[in-house]
């Protein structure tokens, strides 16, 4: 009997193991259908883990396929809060059709990508030691040309990174979020370029995106761009956001040199 019940155990853990997304081949299969980006998995080493607090300890990043000249812009993309329970490899396969990675993708510009990973809010402390630690490794990076993309979650993480660190970022892409409120740091922003965007059938997160933009302009800034994308709820928010180029052709003409 403890013979056939251990045979069981071992027949479900071996098909669970079988079953479960190998992300190396999810990894090569994205390789192979870029054109434009080469995608790696980035692990944070050992001793920066315990700083980085909710980061899972993988990220995405992606550069050119083709060999480019000088130092490149760094395109920081935040998740919405789904992905806090989804595995890597859930996450990798996502990015690669509605995230971060799709994006760069579709951009097709000479960037480099970084997309981590978290299990809990964004946390702009913790966001910051990771871009320390992203500038001190890849000195290919263009630190006067840093932007971030998120929405929902990502949305509002980048909405309080950049209140928190508006020096560190040259543009900014955000939406479908909520809670902007007159107390945000809009005097920190003035001269920072900001693109809403967001579902024009996101409930409350639309009034919350009108608010953003018309407040930054308010407050005396001329660099704010605003789109509702006609009939998208929250989840085709998303969507068009991560596919929205023309928000990446618009912040690649901003340095935090201007």
């Amino acid at each position: 009997m403890k013979k056939l019940a251990f045979s069981i155990f071992t027949l479900l853990v071996l098909s669970s193991f079988q079953l479960k997304p190998n992300i190396e081949n999810t990894l090569n299969d994205i390789n192979k259908a870029f054109k434009n980006m080469e995608v790696s998995l980035l692990e944070w080493p050992e001793d920066l883990q315990p700083k980085l607090g909710n980061l899972k300890e993988i990220a995405f990043m992606a550069f050119p396929k083709k060999k480019t000249e000088g130092k490149l812009p760094l395109l920081i993309t935040l998740h919405g809060g789904g992905g806090k329970t989804w595995s890597i490899e859930e996450q990798l396969k996502r990015s690669s059709e509605v995230k971060g990675l799709s994006l760069a993708e579709l951009a097709g510009k000479d960037l480099i990508l970084l997309e981590p990973n978290s299990f809990e809010k964004w946390d702009p402390k913790t966001l910051n030691i990771m871009l320390d630690y992203i500038l001190k490794t890849y000195n290919q990076i263009d630190q006067s040309r840093i932007y971030v993309v998120g929405h929902s979650m990502g949305g509002r993480g980048g909405w309080e990174w950049i209140q928190q660190s508006p020096e560190r970022f040259a543009a900014a892409g955000l939406g479908g979020f909520s809670g902007v409120s007159e107390d945000d740091n809009f005097d920190k922003l003035v001269n920072f370029p900001v693109f809403g965007m967001v579902g024009g059938e996101d409930g409350k997160n639309v009034a919350s995106a009108e608010k953003m933009t018309s407040l930054l302009k308010a407050a005396g800034n001329k660099n704010v761009r605003y789109v509702a994308f006609p009939g998208a709820n929250h989840s085709q928010g998303n969507k068009m956001l991560f596919s929205h180029v023309e928000c990446v052709d618009w912040m690649l003409k901003f340095s935090n040199q201007n």
